[in-house]
């Protein structure tokens, strides 16, 4: 037998071994009171060390499987939130697992733009491939969602110089970088903070007022030109919002506001970073039918890796970017399959699993509303889901989300006024899995209202 023979029977029997040893993780379970104390001093000393609260009671055990994770206290409980939407495909998923043990074969952790390795070039070849409908042509990695929408900032910025001004959208979120913290809008982002840059802020669509919400866009948009004629570069937005709540318009919306930017000769920036693989199409633009439009497309979380995608127009100069890493091998690896994965499942279109898990949460929170009287707003498109509680200020909200959690699911929140509870759900979920937790949200209404 050769080293290779060898090598990958081993790495075969590993990867049997993890498999079986999920079978346990099948339902959710309540702490152990020895293993809880564990938790709590180790979650001081690190919360000492971190100089700052943690929201949740939570340290991972690093083990699960599909909805369902494990806590350091013995708790297993529904993951609704996987990482801010990074865990598209639910814990444990084999593609997870082949990644990392195929990754171990590699002599290096980081793969990088100087010395690449094939992982890079292969996920490079696959995310063009998705977007062959667009103008999209070049894909550059970045180390975060917020280093790819710095990146998307700069060459817009190095095609227009001297135009530095950007157009973004009321309760945007962007990323945590100095560049990115002035264009989303919440000013508790950057307090005490020197402005940067300079961003124009106008409203976005308005699920309460749909009718008006185009005139209002379109009359701010022209407002904010006239104030600052010849200045801005680019119109970026989160096609839907997931910090403001999951906010998003519709087709004609989006089709307008992008045929206005291109009248003004604007670049067309789309923060795709938490919608990729997340709506009832791949990317939420290619959902708008905006495949024409787009100059610049950001993603990451769910891809397991962060880059800008934009034209051949936009293609910058040599030395504006760069950067050591394009990213660990077994996560180049494991947006590779998992973009295999999405594309080759019945994921997407109208009778996709995404569609489906969207119409199901939007039915069963109806009814939750109707029964319980508790629940004042719905927002769902695809896997991203979002509701609000009664006035749905931050308290109520906050309390909401931590008895969820003490019931056995992970959620968080979103928005601030409003603020509501956010769920990014993973495709692991089965109509059983469904059930129960609207069984747990139900729990939850009931124990909030007395």
């Amino acid at each position: 037998m050769t080293h290779s023979d060898l090598i990958q029977n081993l790495q075969n029997q590993l990867f049997s071994a993890i498999l079986e040893s999920q079978d346990i993780y099948t339902e959710i379970k309540s702490s152990d009171k020895d293993k809880s104390k564990f938790q709590k001093e180790l979650l001081e000393k690190y919360i000492s060390m971190k100089g700052r609260n943690i929201f949740f009671n939570y340290i991972s055990e690093g083990k699960g499987y599909g909805p369902f994770c494990e806590l350091m206290d013995g708790s297993v409980k529904f993951d609704l939130i996987g990482g801010i939407g990074v865990n598209l495909l639910g814990h444990g998923h084999p593609l997870y697992i082949k990644s990392h043990l195929e990754a171990a074969l590699y002599d290096t952790i980081m793969c990088g733009n100087l010395q690449t390795y094939t992982p890079a070039i292969d996920l490079t070849k696959k995310i063009l491939g998705a977007v062959s409908k667009s103008r999209l042509k070049h894909f550059w990695f970045a180390g975060s969602g917020s280093f790819a929408n710095d990146t998307a900032l700069k060459i817009i910025w190095q095609k227009t110089a001297p135009k530095y001004r950007l157009i973004a959208f009321k309760k945007s979120f962007a990323g945590r970088s100095i560049a990115m913290q002035e264009v989303t809008e919440n000013s508790a982002y950057r307090e005490n903070m020197p402005q940067m840059i300079e961003v124009d802020h106008v409203p976005h669509f308005d699920q309460y007022n749909p009718d008006t919400s185009l005139e209002k866009t379109m009359q701010a948009l022209e407002e904010v030109t006239a104030k600052y004629p010849n200045q801005h570069c680019a119109i970026t937005l989160e096609l839907v919002q997931g910090e403001g709540g999951i906010i998003f318009g519709d087709e004609i919306y989006y089709k307008e506001i992008f045929k206005w930017a291109k009248s003004k000769g604007l670049y067309i920036w789309v923060d795709e970073v938490q919608t990729f693989g997340r709506t009832d199409e791949l990317f939420a633009f290619q959902k708008f039918g905006l495949d024409e439009f787009v100059d610049v497309v950001t993603v990451g979380k769910a891809l397991q890796a962060c880059g800008t995608l934009y034209t051949e127009d936009l293609n910058p100069k040599p030395g504006l970017i760069a950067g050591t890493f394009n990213g660990s091998i077994s996560a180049l690896i494991c947006g590779s399959k998992t973009l295999d994965y999405l594309q080759k499942g019945n994921f997407y279109g109208p009778e996709g699993r995404v569609k489906q898990l969207e119409n199901i949460f939007i039915k069963k929170l109806n009814e939750l509303k109707k029964s319980e009287g508790v629940i004042s707003y719905i927002g769902c498109i695809g896997t991203m889901i979002a509701f609000g509680i009664e006035d749905e200020s931050k308290d109520k909200t906050t309390k909401f989300i931590q008895q969820l959690f003490e019931n056995g699911i992970i959620s968080f929140m979103a928005g601030s006024n409003p603020c509501r509870i956010r769920m990014l759900l993973p495709l692991s979920l089965n109509d059983e899995h469904i059930s129960e937790i609207f069984d747990l949200i139900r729990k939850t209404i009931t124990e909030f209202k007395e």
